[in-house]
């Protein structure tokens, strides 16, 4: 299925002057980081010299502000389906306006506006394309020669976490045929670790959340005893056994024993075994490096987002392994310093957790980054220590508001649990601004209307689950 808009928004760059004023504009994860590099260098093949900014969030005050310069066209790549009525009221009178997002929205037409979204064609865009993915079929479109950009499609959908069920669907899996078509990934069943490439083989256990291991994730020395009971070496060749290390029977052993781990610990048999599954290899990168394996890029690039080093992260996208290697490499190891101490507050604050009745909620007001919000409440809902389990509302301070961020199971989501839709309701009650996908999604509340905000989130699930009666 050909996307809705995707000629159109070809036609309106194809018509432009080369002098023409372009600003791209894309959200600062690692799937946004790839839609703007993937965008940029679209544009700069057609002979436009295109601008790109990458932003935390998509408001009116940045609406405003870019409104105010003169730029002939705007590119919006991974952001800019919840801000329609601001395009309209702000832009589109007399600028152009291109959408290639995938969160959840609604139609809209104007003249100065193409929108693509997969929503508007009822593909989820929560698992089956992603915001670089969306991109990338845009640049295929308009050239086909940009299919040399497949790989950076098929890491941003991974740093969406759209292989969670072992693999892609959709239209990603059509994007991983032109990765492997163009001699740039080869996609191999293995097991699903981040780290395969470079992380000591412990710490890739350690830091798997999804699925989670019960006692093993987040938790070094168990770890370590694991690997040895398992009598798997703990160095290779001088140095630290890492994934790509193993026999194929050092293999099997150990992924037969985190199965049954799991199962052991009332994982289901299908959750368990989802920890195996389809892995992707960028074969232009130097084997034993952390470009190398693309769940690990999506980490450096995720890494280059949270500390707002955006440029750092294009960077690496378009091809320098120089500079912003060794800088994102560094902002690499304080993300891993950071995100295991989010293991350490987590386990400290399990008497916070809130049972509000559909959702679980939990602040941490100034204690952790608001960047790392979203992360916490994955970590927390796929623990398996929420009994039963229901989605998790995270809150951490954000200088003037507090960040949202809300995380639910695949589960759930089978249930009828839309957090895209709930966080977009509770936020129009709370007077702030929410919405994302029905698995994950996010918002920015006032300070002091946390509770408030609960209460509509929990409505508006309990109606999703149980029916407006």
């Amino acid at each position: 299925m050909v996307l809705k808009g995707l000629s159109e928004a070809c036609e309106r760059i194809l018509g432009l002057d080369k002098s023409s004023s372009v600003l791209c504009v894309s959200h600062d994860d690692a799937d946004g980081l790839t839609a703007g590099a993937i965008i940029y260098r679209a544009l700069l093949r057609e002979g436009l010299t295109p601008h790109l900014r990458c932003i935390k969030r998509l408001d009116l005050e940045f609406i405003q502000g870019v409104s105010a310069e003169e730029w002939s066209i705007f590119i919006f790549s991974d952001t800019g389906s919840g801000q329609l009525e601001n395009f309209d009221k702000h832009i589109l009178e007399d600028r152009q306006v291109i959408i290639l997002d995938h969160h959840e929205t609604t139609d809209y037409t104007h003249p100065n506006l193409t929108h693509v979204n997969p929503h508007l064609n009822g593909v989820d865009g929560a698992r089956e394309v992603s915001g670089a993915g969306v991109s990338y079929l845009f640049a295929r479109e308009l050239n086909p020669d940009n299919r040399n950009l497949a790989h950076l499609a098929l890491i941003g959908a991974l740093g969406d976490v759209q292989d969670s069920q072992g693999g892609f669907s959709g239209h990603n899996k059509e994007i991983a045929r032109d990765a492997v078509d163009a001699g740039l990934v080869l996609i191999e069943k293995d097991l699903r670790f981040f780290g395969r490439q470079t992380r000591p083989l412990y710490k890739a256990i350690e830091y798997t959340t999804e699925p989670f291991i019960p006692s093993l994730s987040g938790n070094e020395s168990a770890c370590v005893q694991f690997l040895s009971d398992l009598d798997i070496p703990a160095k290779k060749n001088d140095r630290p056994t890492r994934l790509i290390d193993l026999t194929d029977d050092e293999k099997k052993k150990l992924t037969t024993a985190l199965i049954l781990k799991m199962i052991e610990h009332k994982i289901d048999v299908k959750t368990a075994e989802s920890i195996v599954g389809d892995t992707y290899t960028i074969l232009s990168e130097k084997e034993g490096t952390i470009l190398r394996d693309a769940k690990e890029y999506t980490s450096l690039l995720n890494a280059c987002g949270r500390y707002e080093k955006y440029g750092v992260g294009v960077g690496i996208c378009l091809g320098d392994r120089g500079d912003a290697l060794d800088s994102a490499m560094s902002l690499l190891e304080e993300h891993k310093r950071y995100i295991s101490s989010c293991y350490e507050w987590i386990n400290k604050n399990l008497d916070s957790l809130v049972d509000a009745g559909e959702v679980y909620s939990i602040h941490a007001h100034g204690e952790l980054s608001d960047t790392v919000v979203g992360t916490v409440a994955s970590m927390i809902v796929n623990s398996q220590i929420l009994n039963p389990v229901k989605p998790v509302i995270a809150f951490a301070d954000s200088d003037d508001e507090v960040k949202v961020s809300g995380r639910a199971t695949k589960e759930l989501v089978d249930k009828g649990v839309n957090l895209g839709h709930a966080m977009l309701y509770a936020a129009e009650k709370t007077g702030s601004e929410g919405g994302g996908h029905d698995i994950a999604a996010g918002a920015q509340v006032p300070h002091g209307r946390e509770d408030e905000f609960v209460k509509h989130i929990n409505e508006k699930v309990r109606e999703q689950l149980h029916g407006s009666g």
